[in-house]
């Protein structure tokens, strides 16, 4: 009775395998495509804020004079040869109370996954009250953000962020290994970068707090007095440039360097600290790094 079983299990089995192979040999020239395309305009306040979290997307975001916004998102997967079905896949767009958010909402896989060619293309365009604020969490996605002046908050894992004429004053970035790039903006910036670089230029900031492992950070900035400025790092390079004002510098340092122009006067210099100052202002900057160098100069 079990050596019955047993062979008839074998064929199951077997029936099971001729008959994927069939359909993995009759698919395996074919291409196959799912595609998903929203192009609409949603009401939301002029200083709302706009919440988005999707996922391997590239992200433009621009704000204008208009007082609407315009969601444009195309997503379309390719495959050939022997793969899964995608998951299914829609996007929630709601208003709530001068709001926007817009989420992914993903379905389950569909077939199973063999042998192919898989590929994705999403691109999502958003155009908004240049007024708005964001709040963003994503997963791999990038982004470019450009002309949008209400707080930005933004999230993601291994994706780059570029902002460009943002001229709000409350800024606010974690990722892992993206890059971040920003042209303007003052007032408040938080940072927090596993092994992302920073590079930061025409700022006006009045608060920042930077903490990054094995990246770089190239800073350019006015400080102001009374201001702080709080960088922490591992082993990465730390190039701080200031574009007016003046404060007191303090960097601690385990195996780093440090090196300045001949703006900054040197108060006290040690294997694990220096202190230096820059005249024009009553700024106070720490600098923390173990492994990584440090340059300091005046534009």
């Amino acid at each position: 009775m079990k050596t019955q079983h047993y062979r008839f299990t074998l064929l199951l089995l077997a029936a099971f395998f001729i008959t994927n192979l069939s359909f993995a040999q009759r698919d395996r020239d074919e291409d196959k495509g799912d595609e998903f395309h929203l192009d609409k305009v949603y009401e939301m306040s002029a200083t709302g804020t706009l919440n988005l979290n999707t996922e391997d997307a590239d992200v433009r975001i621009v704000g204008s004079n208009r007082s609407d916004v315009h969601v444009k998102i195309d997503r379309v997967v390719t495959s050939r040869g022997v793969s899964s079905r995608s998951r299914s896949f829609d996007v929630d767009v709601e208003n709530r109370n001068g709001d926007l958010f817009i989420r992914e909402n993903k379905g389950r896989s569909r077939g199973f996954i063999g042998v192919g060619y898989f590929r994705t293309d999403y691109d999502i365009l958003i155009e908004l009250p240049e007024g708005a604020s964001l709040n963003v969490r994503g997963e791999d996605d990038d982004y470019y953000v450009k002309n949008v002046n209400g707080t930005i908050e933004m999230e993601t894992e291994d994706g780059d962020i570029e902002l460009v004429d943002c001229n709000g004053d409350d800024f606010e970035f974690i990722l892992e290994d993206g890059d971040l790039k920003l042209d303007g903006g003052k007032g408040k910036f938080y940072a927090r970068l596993d092994d992302g670089d920073i590079d930061m230029v025409n700022g006006a900031f009045d608060n920042v707090e930077i903490q990054v492992e094995d990246g770089s950070v190239t800073m350019e900035t006015g400080i102001v007095d009374n201001g702080i400025y709080d960088i922490r790092a591992d082993d990465a390079r730390i190039d701080f440039v200031v574009l007016s004002g003046g404060g007191d510098f303090r960097v601690t340092k385990d195996d780093g360097r440090v090196r300045a122009t001949s703006d900054f006067e040197t108060i006290r210099e040690n294997d694990y600290r220096s202190e230096l100052k820059l005249a024009g202002g009553k700024a106070d900057v720490q600098i923390r790094t173990n492994d990584g160098s440090v340059r300091l100069s005046k534009r």
